[in-house]
């Protein structure tokens, strides 16, 4: 492996680096196995621009834990791409988290994304 190769996964290790190196990417994104979650979720950011999973939660109403894992699941397919950390958002209730301060990333679409999902995205094409 060569000394560069590891220095960008050592940096991505490190949260220096935003993104994985792109040999390390998957590069699978088939539309057939997009479950409906799946697919809000993708186009919810598209219509946001960028987004968090709290942000997904409180446009959407789903399931904090579940928006989390799909998110991972679809920036591992290559669908979503991370743009940076913000601090997660206070509850009302007064707790903290027990993650830290900056636990929370901001998603973007990838630019070939929208047509994974079948077009155009908008709140029209989500029940279709």
């Amino acid at each position: 492996m060569s000394k560069m190769l590891e220095f960008e996964r050592l940096q991505y290790k490190l949260g220096n680096r935003p993104d994985r190196p792109p040999c390390d990417k998957k590069n699978q994104h088939v539309r057939e196995k997009l479950t409906i979650q799946q697919k809000i979720i993708l186009q919810t950011v598209a219509q946001l621009g960028v987004a968090t999973a709290f942000d997904i939660v409180a446009c959407k109403g789903l399931n904090t834990y579940s928006v989390s894992a799909q998110l991972t699941h679809l920036y591992n397919a290559n669908l979503l791409k991370k743009i940076k950390r913000v601090p997660s958002p206070n509850y009302p209730n007064g707790k903290k988290k027990k993650s830290g301060k900056a636990d929370c990333w901001v998603y973007g679409i990838v630019d070939y994304t929208i047509s994974a999902v079948g077009g155009r995205a908008s709140s029209h094409s989500i029940g279709s």
